[in-house]
């Protein structure tokens, strides 16, 4: 009886020896590969690539800012109309005044106007030529006939100014104009007329030939466009340094069909 006893519970102590000795072989197997990951750790992984995005090629971006004193939303093209650039010194041309009439006129001087803009606004922010070039005719009768963007001008009165007269008459509503962008219908009062200001910038004396500019080449200044009724016009150029004469003009707005070979 007691020789049974011992010999079940020696049966039952290899059994337990059979089973942990298997179970220890089976977790050395699988304790050489890698543990699923929790989903703790999925997450986070997740929320990383979310958070790191791919880097993308970004081509640099071609500035369309208005150039300070054009009325265009966006740089003029280069490619611009330039209506009356076939007029030379020496030419004879034929103007149609909008209150004397036809004009019969040698052209005595002609100057060249390159464009500049801002890509924003800045006191250290430099001016550069935004490839427009425009033209200034200076007529026998002492007239200016005046070409920029789209517009012409016939100018039959030149007023000398100076640089505290241009800033008591027309500083504070060219302010007003540039911090709207050129967008504000901005008036103001300058004999003989009120004024609407159409636009305003900046250029460079490019070229001058014959006579009637006594102007330095390089020659930097500011201009004011303005319009009155009756199609009259204001024109101010505003020159730095002394290197031209500061002028008030005034006349009228045509158009290049207005001018003709004579």
């Amino acid at each position: 009886m007691l020789e049974g006893c011992l010999f079940t519970i020696g049966a039952i102590f290899v059994f337990i020896g059979i089973v942990v000795y298997v179970t220890n072989r089976g977790g050395e197997k699988t304790g050489n590969q890698p543990r699923p990951s929790s989903t703790l750790g999925q997450l986070q992984s997740i929320f990383t690539q979310a958070e790191r995005p791919a880097p993308q090629s970004v081509a640099p971006a071609r500035p369309t800012t208005a150039p300070i004193g054009s009325t265009s939303s966006t740089i003029p093209p280069a490619s611009d109309p330039r209506p009356l650039d076939w007029i030379q010194v020496g030419s004879r041309i034929n103007v149609r005044h909008p209150q004397q009439g036809d004009l019969m006129v040698h052209v005595m001087g002609r100057v060249s106007f390159t464009e500049l803009w801002q890509q924003r606004s800045g006191p250290q922010v430099p001016w550069t030529p935004t490839g427009n070039t425009f033209y200034g005719f200076w007529l026998e009768t002492n007239r200016l006939l005046l070409t920029w963007q789209t517009r012409c001008y016939l100018l039959d009165e030149a007023i000398p100014t100076s640089d505290n007269e241009i800033q008591r008459d027309f500083a504070s509503h060219a302010r007003e104009f540039a911090q709207s962008n050129q967008t504000a219908d901005v008036y103001f009062a300058y004999p003989p007329a009120m004024w609407h200001m159409d636009d305003i910038g900046k250029f460079q004396i490019a070229s001058v030939e014959g006579e009637g500019f006594p102007l330095q080449i390089r020659a930097v200044g500011r201009f004011i466009h303005a319009s009155g009724d009756s199609d009259r016009a204001l024109v101010l150029e505003d020159y730095e340094g002394g290197s031209g004469q500061d002028l008030i003009w005034i006349g009228y707005k045509i158009t290049p069909e207005d001018v003709k070979p004579g």
